[in-house]
């Protein structure tokens, strides 16, 4: 059983070239940093929760897997609800990072109707998987359809922060600001991954190895984006400066 198990989990992080435990790795680094040097700055915390819910996904959610397969069970709507809970934590963090950005009023109501949406949208998903569940397919085309609304207002938060940033006199130099190189690299992130959940439907079904490809792609950028809230972490100013 335990050989199975080690077979299935190594199957698991071959197929998208073992940048999983990569991602696993920068969780963990992170939440260390964070614990370390969250200064009880409020945003700073929002990470420290956000890193502690990728450490418990990408520890619990692969050998949980792997368990559920050598058993015979479906790991589908554990592998999605997952998924979606962790996004919610995701989009909260990024969220109240943004709001402290923002100096115009009317941009943090928009990011608090982002949250408003985007937490309706998850609840509505997770009821109906709870209560009535779905199909395979349909189960994996509503959760690819999460991901990229999750992105689509991100991508927003994104440009909004550039467009305060570039329109208003500099008060300090764009390389000593923690927020534009986190904003930076989450806008990337997002952007990329927008057209990829499009199209991550049809891949999967038809082209798997593309599909895992482009996933692994994914995990390199959110290695990128911890990386660069990790250094943000370590600077004494606030990362919202």
């Amino acid at each position: 059983m335990t050989q199975e198990v080690i077979r299935k989990l190594l199957a698991y992080y071959k197929a998208d070239f073992f940048t999983e435990p990569v991602v696993l790795l920068s969780f963990v680094f992170s939440f260390v940093i964070g614990l370390l040097y969250n200064y009880r700055e409020k945003e700073r915390i929002f990470f420290v929760l956000y890193f502690f819910a990728g450490v418990v996904l990408f520890v619990l959610a692969s050998p949980i897997q792997a368990v559920l397969k050598v058993a015979g069970w479906k790991v589908d709507i554990f592998n999605e609800v997952s998924n979606t809970g962790f996004e919610i934590v995701e989009f909260i963090a990024f969220q109240h990072f943004f709001k402290k950005c923002f100096k115009h009023e009317n941009l943090r109501r928009v990011s608090d109707i982002f949250l408003i949406v985007l937490a309706i949208i998850c609840l509505a998903f997770l009821t109906v998987v709870a209560s009535q569940g779905y199909s395979k397919e349909t189960l994996r085309e509503h959760s690819f359809l999460i991901n990229v609304i999750e992105f689509f207002f991100l991508s927003f938060l994104c440009l909004a922060y550039f467009y305060e940033l570039f329109t208003e006199p500099p008060k300090i130099n764009l390389l000593e600001r923690p927020s534009f190189f986190i904003t930076t690299s989450v806008f990337f992130y997002s952007v990329l991954l927008i057209p990829f959940f499009i199209i991550a439907r049809p891949l999967w079904r038809e082209e798997h190895s593309i599909f895992f490809v482009l996933f692994a792609c994914h995990y390199l950028l959110l290695t990128i984006v911890l990386a660069t809230i990790s250094k943000a972490f370590l600077c004494r100013k606030p990362i919202t400066t």
